[in-house]
C-alpha cells in the first residue's frame, strides 16, 4: 500500500472557475498544484519505509522475530504520524490555486486514506506478532 500512495493523489485543489486542464494551457506550472500526489508530498520516502516494512514482514511473519515486529510497529507509527502531522494539515490548503482562483477548494485525496489505513495495518501487525504466545521448541528424549 504504502507503495501506491507515491502514485495516488494525497492532496486535490478543485477550482471552481475552471478545470486544471483549462488552466494547463495558461500556466502549466500551476496546473501541477491542483494534485499532489504522494512522490511530491513524501519524496519517495514511503518506498524505502515499503522496502523496510516488507523485510520486517518477513522476519516476523515467517521467523518469528520479536525485535521485526517492533520494526514493524514503528514503521507503523511513524507512516500515521507522517499521514496526520504532516499531510492532513495540507489537504485544506490551495495555495498558489487559492491566490489566483478565488472558488478554489482543497481536500484530500485517496492517497492520504492509502496512508491511514497502510500505517494502522502496520501497526497491528506489529502488535499481533508482539502480543502472540512464544512458541518453545519442544525436546524430544533421547531412548
Amino acid at each position: 500500500m504504502l507503495v501506491i500512495v507515491e502514485f495516488s493523489a494525497v492532496a486535490l485543489v478543485d477550482v471552481a472557475t475552471g478545470s486544471c486542464e483549462v488552466i494547463n494551457d495558461a500556466n502549466p506550472e500551476l496546473a501541477d498544484r491542483c494534485e499532489l500526489s504522494g512522490f511530491e508530498r513524501n519524496g519517495g520516502s514511503f518506498l524505502l519505509l515499503a522496502a523496510l516494512a516488507a523485510f520486517m514482514g518477513l522476519g516476523a511473519g515467517l521467523g518469528g522475530s520479536r525485535p521485526a515486529a517492533a520494526a514493524l510497529v514503528a514503521v507503523g507509527v511513524l507512516v500515521l504520524g507522517w499521514s496526520l502531522l504532516v499531510d492532513l494539515p495540507v489537504t485544506d490548503e490551495t495555495g498558489a490555486l487559492g491566490r489566483n482562483f478565488e472558488g478554489a477548494t482543497a481536500s484530500a485525496g485517496a492517497g492520504l486514506t492509502l496512508e491511514l489505513v497502510a500505517g494502522a495495518l502496520l501497526v497491528g501487525a506489529g502488535l499481533a506478532r508482539l502480543l502472540a504466545p512464544v512458541e518453545r521448541p519442544s525436546r524430544q528424549r533421547l531412548e
